[in-house]
C-alpha cells in the first residue's frame, strides 16, 4: 500500500502532533473529536482501565481518551486499511493505544470494506462467507474483553457504520452488562433498523442516557461526579 501523503496538525490540550490527509474526511472528523469535543465526559467517579474505541478511524479519539485517561489501556479497532495507516502515525507516541486491524461485528467471521461514497469515515463492512481477497477477519466486543482480561469495559465507543445493527442484533448478552459507559452514534441512514436493534437490546439494562450531538451516551448510575 501506497503511504499517504500526511499534514501535521496540532490540538488544544494534546502534546503530540496528529496527522491527516490531505482532501480526506479527516479534517472534519478532527474538528468533530477536538474542537467540538463530541467525546467530553462529565466527571468520573472512578479512574477507566479498559477503553474500547470501536471503529477507531484515525485514532484521534483513541488519543483524547489516552490523554483524558493516561491509566487506561485503550483497543482501538479499525477495519479500513488506509485508515490504519494513519492511525499509527496518530498513535505512535502512546503505548496505552493498542491497534486492532478488524472490523466489531457479532460473531467470527470475515469482513470486507464497502465503500458507500461517503468519503473515509463513512466506509460500512458487510460480511462475506470466506478469506477473500481484501476481506479480514471480524471480532467480537466479548473476545476482545477475553483475551485482555477484561472484567469490565469502562468506556466503549461505538462508530461503526451501521455495524451497530449486527452489534446489538445477537450476542451482545456476555457483554453489554460489563459495560460502564457506552458512546454510541447510531446510523440508520447507512443501514435502516440501527436505532431499532439497539434500543430494544439495551431495554433490560439499568443504563442512564443522555444526548451529545450526534452520539447517543448510556452509563450505569454513579459513574459521574456532577450532573451533566
Amino acid at each position: 500500500m501506497e503511504e499517504p501523503q500526511l499534514n501535521s496538525i496540532k490540538a488544544s490540550g494534546i502534546k503530540e502532533m496528529l496527522y491527516f490527509r490531505k482532501d480526506s474526511t479527516d479534517f472534519d472528523t478532527f474538528k468533530y473529536v477536538f474542537h467540538k469535543k463530541e467525546y467530553r465526559l462529565p466527571t468520573l467517579t472512578f479512574q477507566p482501565k479498559w477503553i474500547i474505541d470501536g471503529g477507531a478511524n484515525v485514532g484521534y479519539t483513541s488519543v483524547y481518551f489516552a490523554e483524558q485517561f493516561p491509566n487506561a489501556k485503550i483497543m482501538a479497532v479499525e477495519s479500513e486499511p488506509s485508515n490504519v495507516e494513519v492511525m499509527k502515525e496518530n498513535i505512535r507516541n502512546y503505548d496505552q493505544i493498542k491497534l486492532l486491524h478488524a472490523g466489531l461485528w457479532n460473531k467470527n467471521t470475515f469482513l470486507k470494506v464497502k465503500d458507500v461514497g461517503l468519503g473515509e469515515w463513512g466506509m460500512m463492512v458487510e460480511e462475506t462467507e470466506r478469506a477473500e481477497q481484501g476481506s479480514f477477519k471480524a471480532v467480537t466486543i466479548d473476545s476482545i474483553a477475553a483475551n485482555f482480561g477484561m472484567e469490565e469495559i469502562d468506556i466503549l465507543k461505538l462508530n461503526v457504520e451501521g455495524a451497530e445493527k449486527e452489534l446489538f442484533s445477537q450476542g451482545y448478552e456476555s457483554w453489554l452488562s460489563k459495560v460502564k459507559i457506552l458512546i454510541i452514534e447510531l446510523h440508520d441512514r447507512m443501514k435502516p433498523g440501527c436505532s431499532r436493534a439497539f434500543y430494544k437490546a439495551i431495554r433490560p439494562y439499568n443504563f442512564a442516557t443522555f444526548k451529545r450531538g450526534a452520539n447517543v451516551i448510556l452509563y450505569k448510575k454513579g459513574c459521574f461526579k456532577q450532573k451533566r
